[in-house]
């Protein structure tokens, strides 16, 4: 094959913030994943259920697949697999919205709560680990939030 010219600016793809940032949510995702086998979720699974749990205790009572959409940021078929997949599992039960008919409202059941907390446990050691690797937690949390808060 002739040799093409590569049209980046970058020499090297490990130049490219977004490709570092790409390779890093990667190896961030395998290790989560990794850590949440024991408990047979996979990381989207648990930043759904986290987000459930965490916006039925702000609330104080059950939240819509919309709010915790909105609220994590996710894709709505994505939000849509994930709750099948935890409502399989029996870690949450949906019921027809008192206020909205066309929504469900969506808690957490007692083996729900069990699986988050544990699971935050293991996330939270796995994150903690990752993220000491950068030297400095609060200033990437810092740098991560510019990022977000510019989109």
């Amino acid at each position: 094959m002739k040799r093409q010219a590569f049209a980046s600016r970058f020499s090297t793809p490990v130049e490219s913030p977004g490709f570092l940032l790409w390779k890093a949510a990667n190896l961030h995702q395998r290790l989560q994943r990794e850590a949440l086998a024991e408990l047979g979720i996979s990381p989207t699974q648990f930043s759904l259920l986290a987000s459930f749990f965490f916006l039925c205790r702000q609330k104080g009572g059950p939240v819509s697949q919309a709010e915790v959409t909105e609220h994590a940021s996710l894709d709505k078929m994505l939000v849509s697999d994930g709750t099948r997949a935890l409502l399989a599992r029996k870690l949450i039960v949906r019921r027809r919205s008192k206020t909205d008919g066309r929504a469900f409202a969506i808690e957490l059941t007692p083996q729900g709560v069990t699986t988050c907390n544990r699971a935050l446990r293991v996330v939270e050691a796995t994150d903690a680990a990752f993220f000491a690797r950068t030297g400095d937690v609060p200033a990437f949390l810092a740098l991560g939030r510019k990022l977000l808060d510019a989109a």
